[in-house]
């Protein structure tokens, strides 16, 4: 299937890449299916392309790459929607805000996605550990070598 993204222009997926959100994003509850994409080679970061409108992208990154004690409550609802008995197997994604200077980028540690590679069916949950912000660094202030995001 043909998509388009103001990123990357036209790109060929298949279906089976398609991840769809029955519920959005929150702040964007009208888009729904999803190709998450890579955006650069050996980067850890992708891009959540909206289907429904090419301008509308997220950058995504598995929170363990740079949190690896993070933690997650996943409820049964939630569960209920990827269409999982078990939180095992999940994908975690969080989305990535990338301000002027890409050294300061953070993530939102308290609104992951789960993913269920399975189905291919994810939600945004809400996360509520006061020991996570929406704008968790991913780099630590001491990282002085280049990273390629």
């Amino acid at each position: 299937m043909k998509i388009s993204s103001a990123r990357l222009g036209d790109l060929e997926i298949s279906e089976q890449d398609v991840i769809v959100i029955p519920d959005g994003i929150i702040g964007f509850p009208g888009y729904t299916n999803f190709a998450e994409l890579h955006f650069l080679e050996g980067s850890p970061l992708r891009l959540l392309q909206s289907l429904e409108a090419r301008d509308l992208a997220f950058f995504v990154i598995d929170p363990f790459l740079f949190k690896p004690d993070y933690r997650i409550n996943i409820s049964t609802a939630d569960l209920a929607v990827v269409k999982s008995e078990t939180p095992e197997g999940l994908r975690i994604l969080t989305i990535v805000t990338i301000p002027e200077d890409p050294y300061e980028m953070t993530a939102n540690l308290q609104g992951p996605l789960i993913v269920n590679p399975a189905t291919q069916l994810s939600t945004q949950v809400v996360n509520h550990d006061k020991d996570y912000t929406t704008k968790h660094r991913i780099l630590s202030s001491s990282q002085t070598e280049p990273v390629a995001i």
